[in-house]
């Protein structure tokens, strides 16, 4: 759901502009979705990469005499088929990274591909800051090629869902998956909440871990839909990201964005990117080093939900809003077209 809003989002700024701008997604074809084998799978998802990278290629190649291309979602380990089929054009060509730094931190050799496509000229487009780059051994001058753009942030106004508790409600909200440590997560807040009095809101769309867990304190929200995503978010006073640093330090939190869209109160680990998030250009969050502090986190959390907060969380929006991203994003281009004209 995150992912999807970004894209939306890069693609209205690019609209506001009066560039020539084309976005580009990287989507993997489906092949044989009904096979099983575990090794054949992957060898199929393989093909599928390279297919869909080599597609990307193909777009920068009919899209290379625009102002700028953004290319919205790559693996690292495959972008060599993009520059392959796209004839090596590189100049007007930006990369929206993901999960792509907090890789290259985690493996050399993806460190070592990022460095050749930095010095094959391609340009990537990083969340919150370029400065991580240089605890990559990144010099100044490779760290100037890449952008930085805040995580943009659009105010939402979901539907509400009925509720006559006037507790505070705390929320572990979005996908079961590898990195965001759902089950610990779950486990701590059932803990917390020993001593502390709040309605514990989980918003996900599988309850198969639910099927043998007493939910008679828990309410549960089916976020299957963009809509009750939305509106799960907007029930929570707080929700509570934990993830794990292995996967998450380098990497903003699609989940914190939305939350903050509907004016959700964000408690989350102290990560560098995650840090900016929510603390630029105001506080709309708490952060936390250890999950030793986690309830400290969500004390802290609950005291600031019970004052008004909401000219933080409109200073927020104001700065992250489209209209900004789309304006930073048109200083980077303007630049690049005076230097290619000079």
């Amino acid at each position: 759901m995150a992912d999807c809003n970004h894209l939306q989002t890069l693609i209205e700024a690019a609209k506001l502009l009066t560039y020539d701008i084309v976005v580009v997604q990287e989507v993997p074809p489906q092949l044989l979705p009904a096979l099983k084998n575990p090794l054949l799978r992957k060898l199929i998802k393989i093909l599928e990469l390279t297919i869909s990278h080599a597609k990307a290629g193909n777009q920068i190649r009919e899209h290379r005499y625009r102002d700028a291309i953004i290319v919205h979602g790559f693996s690292t380990e495959f972008l060599v088929f993009t520059f392959i089929f796209s004839r090596f054009q590189a100049k007007n060509v930006y990369f929206l990274t993901h999960h792509n730094v907090q890789q290259a931190f985690q493996s050399s050799f993806i460190g070592l591909l990022f460095q050749m496509y930095h010095s094959l000229g391609y340009r990537f487009i990083l969340n919150e800051t370029t400065s991580i780059l240089k605890e990559l051994g990144y010099s100044e001058n490779q760290i100037s090629q890449d952008v930085k753009l805040l995580h943009p942030i659009v105010k939402m106004n979901p539907p509400n869902l009925l509720n006559d508790d006037t507790r505070k409600k705390i929320g572990l909200v979005g996908k079961i998956r590898k990195g965001k440590q759902f089950d610990k997560t779950f486990n701590l807040l059932l803990e917390i909440q020993k001593s502390l009095d709040f309605v514990l809101v989980i918003g996900t769309d599988d309850f198969s871990y639910f099927n043998e867990i007493d939910t008679t304190e828990i309410k549960l929200v089916d976020t299957s839909t963009r809509d009750n995503y939305f509106a799960a978010l907007a029930l929570c006073d707080i929700i509570v990201l934990n993830y794990e640093k292995s996967k998450y330090f380098y990497r903003c939190s699609g989940v914190a964005a939305d939350a903050i869209s509907v004016g959700t109160c964000v408690v989350c680990p102290d990560f560098p990117l995650m840090r900016n998030q929510i603390n630029y250009p105001t506080k709309v969050g708490v952060l936390y080093d250890s999950e030793l502090e986690l309830e400290q986190a969500i004390r802290k959390a609950m005291e600031m939900v019970s004052n008004p907060i909401d000219a933080s969380f409109k200073e927020h929006y104001m700065e992250r809003s489209i209209e900004k991203v789309a304006a930073s994003f048109a200083e980077v281009i303007q630049s690049q077209i005076e230097l290619r004209k000079s």
